[in-house]
């Protein structure tokens, strides 16, 4: 698979990513864990490096579900894929405030 440069963070990773979203969240019941776990496997496999997560493609009750099984699934690949994660948004409230914290997040940066 091709390779992209992110902006020009000198940071490449592959030219299709893997949405994850629905491994553990949205459109009905969760998917098996451990099948999600042998998928993102052999995406690493097939030349898959990109993978995107956030913290509310979860439940109420455990929001960084998804995010906990990218990061157990893909450890053993750590040093040759990235993860992209979203934050400041929350299931009980969307804010403008939350909404902001992107924004202050980057000027930290």
């Amino acid at each position: 698979m091709k390779n992209r440069e992110l902006g020009k963070s000198g940071l490449y990773v592959s030219a299709i990513g893997l949405g994850c979203m629905v491994m553990s969240h949205a459109y009905g019941a969760p998917a098996d864990k451990r099948e999600m776990s042998e998928l993102l496997a052999k995406a690493v496999e097939i030349g898959y490096t990109f993978f995107d997560t956030a913290e509310t493609y979860g439940t109420t009750e455990n929001p960084h579900d998804n995010e906990e099984l990218l990061g157990n699934a893909l450890k053993p690949y750590r040093n040759r894929i990235v993860i992209a994660t979203k934050f400041g948004l929350r299931f009980d409230t969307v804010s403008y405030t939350h909404l902001r914290a992107h924004e202050t997040v980057l000027d930290l940066v």
